[in-house]
């Protein structure tokens, strides 16, 4: 009886050890999970965003009701972001521009281009100014008047860019190419302000000496390219 009562004891004194090893085996689970959570899954996320969101709707689109996805708010565009006051261009402004400038382009002063930013302007240098001098030249103001009323018509935004070749320029007035760029872009810009109803906050000006160039500088037919001012009409 004295060895049964003993061997009896001794089984129920280790009962411990399969708790502890429950507990153990519980524990390494929750680790496990909780570095799997860590690791997101963009598209594991999404597909558990959607499951609860048929789940909330009924089989709808999203969580919140009319939400295309979890949450969904709509984007602010701020000043210069996306298109211009005037939400694009059609052709009939593209025409327009066309027309007012028409005899400078067969003249050879003035050239047309189309990017995604809008319709650009490249006015010579040759039309608008003498070298190295940022005053208007006679000649450029039939062609700026005529723009610049074609312009006043519009609601998009107009950015007047100054450009310059690649050689240097140092002058009492215009030390190096930034300060004749910018020169040379407020200028007409201030002349169109002055001589047309083209609304003051639609304009910016600004100037980009040497550093924008459209020809190769290695030759003085592309150097005259280069020396222009850009009246860009933003979509």
């Amino acid at each position: 009886m004295g060895k049964k009562k003993q061997h009896a004891e001794h089984d129920g004194s280790e009962r411990w050890l399969l708790t502890y090893s429950d507990l153990i085996t519980l524990l390494l689970g929750l680790f496990v999970i909780l570095y799997a959570s860590s690791q997101v899954d963009a598209k594991k996320f999404q597909a558990v965003m959607a499951a609860f969101g048929s789940v909330f709707e009924g089989g709808g689109a999203g969580l919140l009701p009319g939400a295309n996805g979890a949450l969904e708010t709509p984007i602010q565009k701020g000043p210069g972001q996306g298109e211009g006051q005037g939400g694009g261009m059609d052709e009939a402004v593209k025409q327009q521009v066309r027309d007012a400038i028409r005899e400078a382009v067969q003249a050879g002063q003035i050239n047309l281009s189309e990017t995604t930013a809008g319709l650009t302007v490249h006015v010579t240098e040759k039309l608008l100014f003498d070298p190295g001098a940022d005053s208007l030249r006679p000649e450029a103001v039939p062609v700026l008047e005529s723009l610049g009323k074609t312009l006043a018509g519009m609601k998009n935004e107009i950015r007047i860019e100054g450009h310059t070749d690649d050689r240097p320029i140092s002058t009492p007035a215009f030390p190096t190419n930034w300060h004749l760029s910018t020169a040379r872009a407020l200028n007409v810009a201030v002349y169109l302000l002055d001589h047309s109803a083209i609304d003051p906050k639609r304009v910016a000006v600004v100037g980009y000496g040497e550093y924008r160039p459209i020809a190769p500088n290695d030759n003085e037919s592309d150097r005259a390219i280069n020396r222009r001012v850009d009246i860009v009409v933003v979509k």
